[in-house]
């Protein structure tokens, strides 16, 4: 076996000579073959091993002796052991107790590398629990992500050299070498699905349809697991190029250029691009990024979706928009009386608008963020504020009024910055909105005697 496990190593490249290798060890008969397998290669590639055990208490004085066991290995080999427990018996809600325990006990392993300062840490996964994840995955409605299984190394760290050694192999070579191991008696617990699928399912199937199973299973794994990295490349490549832009806690996405992408690669950018604003990193489902898909595909302008993580996903006309909500968002409601002369503050953008008198000979239309109307058409008080429902002017060189509802559509201003224009508003109507358009209404004409002049400064 330690033959087949070198070859294992060495086709995925899983470990380099002169490397610090954290040992993950329960004592159960898969963790202990991985490291009685380990310590000749150690050997032979100069391998500084750490004997890291979990103890997550569950089975009380079961666990116990379990640390006491896998302590009393690594002595006897002459290598150091590190053990840990965990603190904290209920999880958290959303998450099943598998996925629980399993999150604490990788957060043990990753504090002891960093501890140590090791560059791996091997796992005993093998070919049965392969299978398993694989027709587990099968049953959830995975994709191809979830039906290339887990990996022979993971994030460049996590290793599994067991990957293609089943379990009938590994029992075989403890009992002929005559090593000790540990039984977990939770692995009869059929309350966890895995074990039924371990118990029920698997041997259903050997028997019924096929008894290479889970070999044909595994083979399956390996060889989706280079699909997988073909999409993967792609997606990468998409990331980085200018159809997606990214700020802080918001994505846009040009519509025109992510529907070009084959629906493989775009699907598997959306759930990318989701799970990128989610702590979790996960959360989130197929309909999920179907709802995404017929976003981008055939939904109007306007339309929202909210996801699950607190993201919400919405058209603005010929972008996509990924964006992850704030705590309590609130529609900004601002109002100001501007003095005539004078200057206001306007705080919730940062600037002040100034007011002053001139005359028509000091008019100058060339001017940024600056206007000039008649005084005496206009309507005081003069306010300053954002938009409101009903809200119209009547636009220059115009007859008619127009609503600023259908002025902001017609300009394709997304709806989460129409609350942020600034609208000079009289008596009557808005008078002017800014860097946009003015009121014919109060236009300077041959007739005007008093004209003001309104500007805006960054504060």
């Amino acid at each position: 076996m330690i033959k087949k496990v070198n070859q294992t190593i060495e086709k995925y490249k899983l470990l380099k000579k002169g490397e610090r290798v954290v040992v993950a060890l329960s004592g159960g008969p898969d963790s202990v073959a991985l490291l009685t397998v380990l310590a000749p290669i150690a050997k032979a590639l100069d391998l500084s091993l750490i004997i890291a055990h979990f103890n997550h208490g569950l089975r009380g004085t079961e666990s116990d002796e379990d640390e006491r066991f896998s302590r009393d290995l690594s002595e006897k080999m002459g290598l150091a052991f590190v053990s840990g427990k965990m603190d904290q018996i209920k999880g958290k809600k959303g998450i099943s107790p598998e996925d629980f325990y399993r999150r604490k006990r990788y957060d043990f392993l990753n504090k002891i590398s960093e501890d140590y300062q090791a560059q791996k840490i091997a796992l005993g996964h093998n070919l049965q629990d392969q299978a398993e994840t694989v027709l587990l995955n099968i049953l959830r409605g995975s994709g191809l992500e979830g039906l290339k299984g887990f990996l022979p190394m993971r994030d460049g760290k996590f290793i599994r050299p067991l990957i293609e050694i089943s379990r009938r192999e590994i029992i075989s070579f403890l009992n002929e070498a005559g090593i000790p191991y540990r039984q977990d008696s939770s692995n009869k617990n059929n309350k966890y699905l895995r074990n039924q699928v371990r118990s029920e399912l698997i041997p259903y199937l050997k028997e019924t349809f096929n008894p290479k199973i889970e070999e044909n299973l595994a083979q399956m794994a390996e060889i989706l697991r280079t699909e997988d990295e073909f999409i993967r490349q792609h997606v990468a490549h998409a990331l980085k190029s200018s159809v997606i832009e990214r700020q802080q806690d918001r994505i846009l996405l040009k519509i025109a250029d992510i529907n070009k992408l084959h629906p493989a690669i775009r699907l598997r950018l959306f759930k990318t691009l989701l799970e990128s604003l989610s702590p979790a990193k996960n959360g989130f489902s197929f309909i999920h990024i179907k709802f995404l898909d017929n976003l981008a595909q055939k939904c109007e302008s306007g339309k929202i979706i909210v996801l699950p993580l607190g993201i919400e996903a919405r058209r603005e006309y010929d972008n996509l928009i990924l964006e992850r909500k704030k705590v309590c968002p609130k529609q900004m409601k601002c109002k100001y009386t501007m003095n005539i002369p004078g200057s206001v503050y306007f705080e919730e953008r940062n600037i002040t608008i100034r007011s002053e008198l001139t005359t028509k000979e000091n008019v100058d239309f060339s001017g940024k963020n600056e206007v000039y109307l008649d005084l005496d058409k206009l309507q005081q008080p003069l306010i300053l504020r954002n938009r409101r429902d009903g809200d119209w002017f009547q636009p220059l060189g115009m007859q008619g009024q127009q609503k600023i509802k259908n002025l902001f559509i017609d300009h394709k201003i997304p709806r989460s910055k129409r609350d942020e224009i600034m609208l000079f508003v009289d008596n009557i109507s808005v008078i002017w909105i800014e860097n946009m358009h003015f009121n014919d209404r109060v236009k300077i004409t041959a007739e005007t005697k008093n004209v003001l002049k309104l500007k805006i400064m960054d504060s």
